[in-house]
């Protein structure tokens, strides 16, 4: 009998060890909020390497003065959403922005939101689940994260009425969200998506091979493993490309052809599958999210183009 209790005992222990294991993996990948996560002023070390800090904080400092009211919801989890709300009455058009993994959305849009609420347009400038002041304790790149999406789109059409005209725009793991979440719109809409990726796993492989050089086919299923028992959801499902297909939507990716964290090639299958719906725009010589810093010029015509497009 003691050497049952001993087998026991070891499985037992093993077991812990293993559960351990997919806690650090679920904390380090999954689990929000993180050190200075929250910091509007966080730059990652790819922007100073670029040179571009100066520029950008330039840009949040603005973006920081513009008068806003804060706005709260729900989520289908019920869960309590934040978001700043930047209104003009005399505009029908809102603008529904959503930033990024362990971002801010005054530092993901202090360039294009700032354009944005300068061309006269309602903003509607969220925080994603986790992040600033919305609750929550898991990011799930996307599969829960375009749920909350749609509560927004139905904030906007009860705040600013049912006959707006109705814009998406998010960047990286918020462009991904917002383009989960085309194809369950209750109206068409334009969407605009900044360097995104198409699945859930093939952001968490391209990490996994590329920064931890760890096999993804291995690791994978332990990561996703972990984002299921300490967080209830699974990666296995949602594709950007599909959902686009199954909607209405006018879509716009932008993407940088030196992204070091999300390959330019993930957009593009997006935009290959979907040339009848999608307009591509590849900018060259530019790391993941500061297409807009990189060449201003460029950035602020083609959203003029798509956005003022009948």
């Amino acid at each position: 009998m003691i050497y049952l209790y001993i087998v026991l005992g070891i499985i037992g222990g093993l077991l812990l060890l293993f559960l351990l294991g997919l806690f650090v993996i679920y904390h380090g990948s999954f689990y929000t909020p993180h050190k200075n996560q929250n910091d509007d002023f966080a730059l990652t070390p790819a922007t100073e390497i670029l040179g571009i800090n100066y520029d950008i904080i330039k840009l949040i400092q603005a973006i920081l003065d513009v008068p806003y009211v804060d706005a709260y919801i729900k989520s289908f989890d019920h869960k309590r959403l934040h978001a700043r709300v930047y209104k003009n009455k005399k505009s029908k058009k809102v603008v529904i922005m959503c930033h990024g993994y362990r971002g801010t959305g005054i530092r993901d849009f202090s360039g294009a939101g700032k354009y944005i609420i300068d061309k006269g347009y309602n903003v509607i400038l969220i925080d994603e689940r986790g992040h600033g002041e919305s609750k929550g304790h898991s990011i799930t790149f996307g599969v829960r994260e375009h749920k909350d999406v749609l509560s927004w789109v139905n904030y906007a059409y009860e705040e600013f009425g049912q006959d707006i005209e109705l814009i998406l725009m998010g960047i990286s793991m918020g462009a991904a969200s917002v383009l989960f979440a085309a194809e369950h719109l209750p109206k068409p809409a334009k969407i605009i998506a900044d360097c995104p990726y198409s699945t859930p796993k093939e952001i968490i492989n391209e990490t996994i091979q590329t920064t931890l050089k760890l096999n993804p086919r291995i690791m994978f299923p332990i990561a996703n493993l972990s984002l299921i028992i300490f967080g209830h959801t699974s990666l296995n499902q949602l594709d950007a490309s599909k959902s686009v297909k199954n909607s209405k939507c006018k879509v716009m990716i932008i993407h940088g052809d030196k992204d070091t964290i999300v390959p330019h090639q993930f957009s593009e299958r997006i935009y290959y599958e979907n040339e009848d719906k999608v307009r591509y725009e590849l900018f060259p010589n530019t790391d993941h999210g500061v297409s807009f810093v990189t060449d201003t010029k460029r950035y602020k015509r083609i959203l003029d183009e798509f956005l003022e497009d009948k």
